[in-house]
């Protein structure tokens, strides 16, 4: 199943961005975790308020899954600038200024390309 269908399928599920993401990165790396999954929660629409992106939040949170150490030297620094300079904003209101249209437009885009920056730590060689 290719990428898009298994961003569709977690929104048939119900799952918000954050959700996603971890959704998302715990099938890659083979573990399960559904009380993590449902934790994610707290983060959806910029923790209910617009504030940090929730994409960003479950990210940052999946790369402490996929290898801490590295999360902690170098990979969230990373990450954290592409997603500022990509999206110019951390914050749902600096990116889609809480407006629904740009949410249903933008929102999915934030998420897929996310999601395909976090596969290259996944599946990052120096982790296998």
């Amino acid at each position: 199943m290719d990428i898009n269908e298994r961003l569709i399928n977690a929104n048939l599920k119900g799952l918000c961005c954050s959700q996603t993401i971890m959704s998302l990165c715990l099938e890659d790396i083979g573990k399960g975790n559904e009380d993590l999954i449902k934790a994610m929660a707290a983060f959806c629409n910029g923790m209910g308020e617009g504030s940090i992106c929730g994409t960003l939040a479950a990210a940052v949170a999946a790369l402490y899954v996929i290898d801490g150490q590295a999360a902690e030297e170098y990979r969230q620094e990373e990450l954290m600038s592409w997603f500022l300079e990509r999206y110019g904003g951390y914050d749902c209101q600096d990116i889609i200024h809480n407006d629904p249209v740009k949410r249903i437009e933008m929102c999915p885009i934030i998420v897929l390309e996310t999601y395909v920056r976090l596969r290259e730590y996944i599946f990052d060689e120096k982790l296998q």
